[in-house]
């Protein structure tokens, strides 16, 4: 069995599949394509090693044996597979361009050796392509998906296998820097945080999941992500709890866009439905955008937030990304590509969509949606709580100073004047959007993820 994003014994249909022959060898593999794609920051990296690491002593534990590599991960699984004289290889399915490329490629090498290839689902609750609006096709607005989605029939959670037969193996340790601060990888710890949540706040989950301050969110994202914990075992345990629909409809938002993208692969890189926008360009303004020094608070925390934690709550991740946008009129594929350099918890299906739905390129039904920061802020950060915990200038400000600060006080504490006007910027956005303009992207982003 090759693990790639489904790093969990639990609710693993591939590995319950291999585990049906007599003898069974795993392999995880450190895709060198996707290491130097610039989509793996070192916490990304940090999680991933420690979510091996707690996958291998989970395997351990059931007398099972892990060997990990590192290289071009086509090779290094011919290499093992031949070493191990495999007659038949497990995967999990998996919908980006990179992935399907990857398994195809496999594909094609195992058909010339004589062995049986066999993908399974597990990167999602309800398989991409299992639901289809009448015409066909994929859903491409997301509430009818949603309906259908909660109808649809699931397969039941597989428990995690009882025992295995093989010793433990080191994993390479020389591929990370340790961050104490960061989340810890792995299905223990994912496992861990969401009984914990669920027991503890998913009840109050639709009234506080909008206030950054608060920490009320899951903060599974990463979990999901590289499949440390099932979906469909969140969906399972998250069902009928007081509070669930909200979390549950995020689940489902998830689901929605890995549908989209593996139906149009491009998304990640090409506008989903292309409205024609013509892009500027500026280093300066793009470079205080990522660095948090924009002059706009509610932008800066985030940003900040983002750069040093590897995380970011959803409210804010579309404040700063309408900002980039609207504001700064930059392409959606430049912020795109900074969250997935930055990013513990980046997937390019949620990633590449979400930005494209504040872009206006996406799914949304309102592409000239803007969101003001320092309105967001006055509605979701009304004590400037999260504001002055990530902007230290701020800090010690009154709440109403800290959100909207004058000329006067940003001068006295050396905080910077906004980069630009919100108004005018968002007015020549719309006017320059009025124009059926051919679109121009100054930056493409590696979709090796």
């Amino acid at each position: 069995m090759v693990f790639t994003r489904d790093l969990r014994i639990d609710d693993n249909p591939a590995l319950v599949a291999a585990l049906q022959a007599q003898n069974t060898s795993f392999l995880f593999v450190f895709d060198q394509q996707i290491l130097m794609s610039g989509d793996y920051s070192a916490k990304k990296l940090q999680f991933l090693d420690e979510a091996i690491s707690d996958l291998s002593k989970s395997l351990a534990s059931l007398g099972g044996d892990l060997t990990v590599r590192k290289g071009r991960w086509l090779e290094e699984v011919k290499a093992h597979v031949t070493h191990v004289n495999a007659a038949e290889l497990h995967i999990a399915k998996d919908h980006s361009n990179y992935a399907r490329r990857r398994l195809t490629d496999l594909n094609t090498w195992c058909g010339s050796q004589s062995i049986a290839l066999h993908s399974h689902p597990g990167i999602t609750a309800v398989e991409p392509g299992q639901l289809q609006p009448a015409g066909g096709g994929e859903y491409k607005v997301f509430t009818p998906f949603w309906k259908a989605w909660l109808k649809a029939p699931k397969r039941t959670p597989l428990a995690a296998p009882c025992a295995i037969k093989k010793p433990l193996r080191d994993i390479p340790s020389d591929l990370i820097t340790q961050d104490p601060t960061a989340p810890k990888g792995g299905e223990s710890f994912g496992t861990r945080q969401l009984m914990t949540w669920l027991e503890d706040s998913v009840k109050s989950y639709e009234d506080t999941r909008d206030f950054p301050s608060q920490n009320t969110t899951s903060l599974l994202s990463p979990y999901l992500h590289f499949g440390c914990i099932s979906p469909l075992r969140v969906l399972a345990l998250a069902n009928n709890r007081q509070g669930s629909e909200a979390f549950i409809r995020q689940l489902a938002w998830r689901e929605f866009f890995t549908q989209i993208l593996a139906k149009r692969p491009d998304a990640s890189v090409v506008d989903y439905r292309d409205r024609g926008y013509q892009w500027t360009y500026n280093k300066k303004q793009f470079d205080a955008w990522c660095s948090g020094y924009t002059g706009v608070p509610l932008v800066d925390a985030g940003m900040r937030q983002l750069n040093q934690q590897g995380l970011l709550h959803n409210r804010i991740r579309m404040v700063v990304a309408s900002f980039l946008v609207k504001n700064l009129h930059h392409d959606w594929r430049l912020g795109s590509s900074y969250f997935m350099s930055q990013l513990i918890d980046g997937d390019i299906a949620s990633n590449s969509l979400n930005w494209q739905w504040v872009a206006g390129t996406g799914t949304g039904n309102n592409p000239h949606r803007v969101l003001n920061p320092t309105t967001q802020a006055k509605r979701f950060d009304r004590t400037g709580k999260y504001i002055r915990t990530w902007i230290p200038e701020l800090s010690e400000l009154q709440p109403n100073d800290a959100i909207d600060p004058s000329n006067s006080i940003r001068r006295k504490v050396g905080y910077p004047e906004p980069i630009v006007d919100h108004h005018q910027s968002v007015k020549a956005f719309k006017q320059n959007a009025t124009k059926n303009n051919e679109q121009k992207s100054f930056y493409f982003p590696n979709d090796a993820s």
